[in-house]
């Protein structure tokens, strides 16, 4: 796997893991887990532009 890639899959990772955290189990603390793998996501973009 190519390293650009790793931050599109974070990225994906996140939103998933916001969208069923947040609309399937909103009870939970699971949904911040989604919001580190955005941060970590955009992070790795940003370091791979510079």
């Amino acid at each position: 796997m190519k390293k650009q890639n790793i931050w599109v899959i974070f990225l994906t990772l996140g939103l998933i893991w916001i969208i069923v955290g947040l609309g399937i189990y909103p009870n939970t603390g699971v949904w911040p887990l989604g919001v580190i793998f955005l941060i970590v996501g955009m992070l790795l973009k940003i370091g791979t532009v510079k």
